[in-house]
């Protein structure tokens, strides 16, 4: 590869990049508030995919994929469900909170305040 064909470096600032958020499937809200939610896929690794993702405030279920996660900003929990030989689980989320999920997990989000992560996924 020639230096004029070498990729650039990228620089994303993942606490102001504009998300499109769009309303979670009725399928997978808990309770009343409408919860909305958006995702800015930043590039791959190899097969990870690397990500921006935000939820507003709300409470929705969801079946995970491997992922390691950081937040950024808001506040709330993530409950494991004790299915398919997962033990349920508590995880607050915090500003810099780093976690880790297991494909087939499912999830209870609750969010207080608008969360903001980055991801890496499979």
């Amino acid at each position: 590869m020639t230096d004029s064909h070498k990729p650039q470096a990228l620089l994303v600032d993942a606490n102001t990049f504009e998300l499109d958020s769009t309303a979670v499937a009725s399928s997978q809200q808990l309770g009343s508030v409408q919860t909305s939610s958006g995702f800015y896929a930043v590039g791959e690794l190899d097969e990870t995919e690397v990500g921006i993702w935000e939820m507003s405030i709300g409470a929705i279920k969801d079946l995970e994929s491997d992922e390691f996660f950081v937040v950024l900003s808001g506040a709330g929990i993530v409950e494991i469900l004790p299915v398919d030989g997962f033990r349920s689980q508590h995880l607050e989320l915090f500003p810099g909170a780093l976690i880790r999920l297991y494909s087939g997990m499912h999830t209870e989000w609750r969010v207080t305040q608008k969360i903001r992560k980055v991801y890496l996924s499979r």
